[in-house]
């Protein structure tokens, strides 16, 4: 009876241990997709603020 409640047990840790790679893993992804969201947001507004630039400085010319 030992053996098997202690299998169980292994089982149950072996198990949130690949909980836990899983979890770690889906936030990795998650995690680089934010990044490449945030860099590509940055590019598109730093881009339109230098369009607005550009047409303040041509109505001051």
């Amino acid at each position: 009876m030992f053996r098997i409640v202690e299998a169980v047990r292994r089982t149950l840790r072996e198990r949130k241990g690949s909980v836990f790679v899983e979890y770690l893993l889906l936030l990795t992804i998650v995690g680089i997709g934010v990044i490449v969201g945030l860099t590509t947001l940055r590019d598109a507004l730093n881009s339109e603020l230098n369009d607005l630039a550009q047409a303040v400085l041509s109505i001051n010319s």
